[in-house]
């Protein structure tokens, strides 16, 4: 039974006073770095709800400008991919791709 209690007061974890200054210290860094956490998280919610505002702005001007183009083509729609066959000619391709 003696070294069952041993064991169980060295498990117990050290807990300073609150007057130490050591603990004083560290609980001040502690409330210095979670201020500053609140502080970012704050700032972040800021720039998320400023660019929310500014994409729901730019989509609203996009749908506008859609809603204003007149109907039909035109001219030509290009092909997006390259393959139009107008404007400049394609160049030869070097013979050793051939």
């Amino acid at each position: 039974m003696e070294v069952t209690r041993a064991i169980e007061t060295t498990a117990e974890p050290f807990v300073p006073s609150r007057g130490d200054p050591a603990w004083n210290a560290g609980c001040d860094r502690h409330m210095a770095v979670h201020h500053r956490l609140d502080v970012i998280e704050e700032t972040v919610e800021k720039t998320v709800e400023h660019l929310e505002a500014e994409v729901k702005g730019l989509l609203g001007q996009l749908e506008e400008l859609a809603r204003n183009l007149p109907p039909g083509p035109l001219g030509p729609a290009p092909d997006l991919l390259g393959d139009d066959r107008f404007g400049a000619p394609e160049p030869e391709l070097p013979s050793t791709w051939k």
